[in-house]
């Protein structure tokens, strides 16, 4: 009979998971802090890098956000092994444009937090890949992009 694991001693944390592939929350954070265009009413970017973090902790925990980031990590990983069905590990290393489901995933990040606003900060991101954005794949530029648009639009509608 198999013996039942204890799936806190043999599970990484979300944070764990995104650090394994280099995004830190302190790279989350920086690349957040980037995209701040100042706001009187809000403050300096060290209010807002500290707000960013407590929400980043928060949205991380959010059992809905936490499930569109994994599915953000596992389709990363059949793009890179060619096991998205209909395109190539090498098409998918491209960014092609007909896929969209990255973009999808990005957006409904961004409105979960944000609300229908974020889906504007969303595009702003994506098309200008500020700090560690621009740097991962497919999925993956597209899910933070959505987690810290959410965020940082949460963040200034406060």
């Amino acid at each position: 009979m198999r013996k039942k694991s204890s799936a806190k001693n043999e599970s990484f944390t979300l944070i764990q998971t995104l650090e394994i592939m280099g995004i830190t929350v302190e790279i989350l954070t920086k690349t957040a802090v980037s995209t701040y265009i100042y706001d009187p009413n809000i403050g300096s970017k060290l209010k807002i890098r500290v707000l960013f973090r407590k929400e980043l902790n928060k949205a991380l925990k959010d059992i809905n956000i936490s499930s569109l980031i994994m599915a953000s990590i596992y389709l990363e990983r059949a793009g890179n092994l060619g096991r998205i069905p209909e395109i190539t590990a090498e098409k998918y290393s491209k960014d092609p444009v007909d896929l969209i489901a990255d973009e999808l995933i990005g957006q409904a990040i961004a409105v979960y937090i944000g609300g229908s606003r974020a889906i504007f900060e969303f595009s702003r991101l994506d098309r200008i890949k500020p700090g560690i954005i621009g740097k991962l794949p497919p999925f993956m530029d597209d899910c933070i992009a959505g987690l810290i648009s959410g965020i940082m639009v949460k963040i200034c509608s406060m």
